[in-house]
């Protein structure tokens, strides 16, 4: 008789853990990006939003806007909200080092990455959207969407004004 009761228990407690954890499995990476993304947009003139992505300085051993960043790597964002219809992404990096655009939705599932060796030394043009009625559109899952760029600095000592305008070639606009 007193065996029941405990195993009421047991179960009630073990069905609460499992609750909590698939919650927090689930809530945790959509409120990291829901932060990220909010602070990235209020980093950026609203006017110009989507033209001018937001250019980090080259990591040290202080930055950690984003968890443990790459020193020997230059980074570019953009926040494309895709509420208000297709995003063009525009580079052109013109680089032989390594360099990446990675697309990431509102969960941090990253859903489409291109890179030097795919692209080869000529210019970027993405279209992202939420529907595939678009020519050759990437569809996204989420209507809010990180643009993370990634280009390689092989020597902090020279060929920074390169990359630097590799970097700075990132365009992303609603047109």
């Amino acid at each position: 008789m007193l065996i029941r009761p405990i195993a009421l228990r047991i179960l009630g407690v073990l069905a609460i853990a499992a609750a909590v954890h698939f919650s927090v499995v689930w809530a945790v990476p959509r409120v990291m990006m829901w932060k990220l993304l909010d602070s990235l947009g209020q980093a950026e003139s609203s006017a110009n939003r989507m033209q001018s992505p937001v250019l980090p300085p080259l990591a040290d051993a202080t930055s950690r806007r984003v968890v443990m960043p790459n020193p020997d790597l230059l980074y570019g964002l953009c926040v494309l909200d895709l509420e208000r219809g297709p995003v063009i992404v525009r580079a052109d990096p013109k680089l032989s080092t390594y360099w990446s655009i990675a697309l990431y939705s509102s969960n941090s599932d990253n859903f489409f990455v291109l890179n030097d060796r795919e692209a080869g030394k000529l210019p970027v043009e993405l279209r992202i959207s939420t529907t595939a009625d678009q020519p050759k559109a990437i569809v996204a899952p989420s209507k809010k969407v990180l643009l993370l760029m990634r280009v390689l600095v092989p020597d902090r000592t020279q060929g920074m004004d390169a990359l630097e305008a590799a970097r700075s070639s990132l365009r992303c606009s609603t047109s």
